[in-house]
């Protein structure tokens, strides 16, 4: 049986050992091992969006089931650094935040919501029976912060 390995290997020796193990200078390094851009997020106004606060127990059950660790853990650096008006490396996930209606762009700025809107039916779906038995629970009993009513844009 032959078993194929990156890179040069020497035949006589056991068991196989690559001669190139370090990668190239200037090859491309995987994302989280890149430097960064720094933004300085915006909080968005709280008048315009509704749900619970960051540090809430349904943030972490239920936005870290959906989005997985990382991405909870990163979003909330991301809020206190709005808060703090302070920069942070550019998440690694802000396109996923966008997607799920978490951060918007605009006026060349990032804006990221003080408050977090309950979990989508798309990710509710995804969630194990029980989970998804205790969210329904829990949607009842969690009181989210209902947008004042204005008018106006960001």
């Amino acid at each position: 049986m032959r078993f194929a390995a990156p890179g040069t290997v020497r035949l006589d020796d056991r068991p196989p050992v690559a001669t190139d193990i370090a990668p190239l200078p200037g090859a491309a390094l995987r994302v989280s091992a890149q430097e960064r851009l720094r933004i300085t997020p915006r909080l968005w106004p709280e008048r315009f969006c509704s749900g619970v606060e960051p540090s809430h127990p349904y943030v972490l059950t239920y936005w870290t089931a959906a989005l997985g660790p990382n991405a909870v853990s990163e979003l909330l650096r991301l809020i206190m650094a709005a808060k703090r008006r302070s920069e942070v490396p550019h998440p690694v996930f802000l396109s996923v935040f966008c997607r799920e209606g978490l951060v918007h762009f605009h006026s060349r700025a990032v804006w990221v919501r003080p408050l977090l809107p309950p979990i989508g039916r798309h990710h509710v779906g995804r969630l194990t029976p029980r989970l998804r038995q205790q969210h329904r629970r829990d949607l009842l009993s969690v009181r989210y912060s209902r947008p004042a009513a204005s008018t106006g844009g960001m």
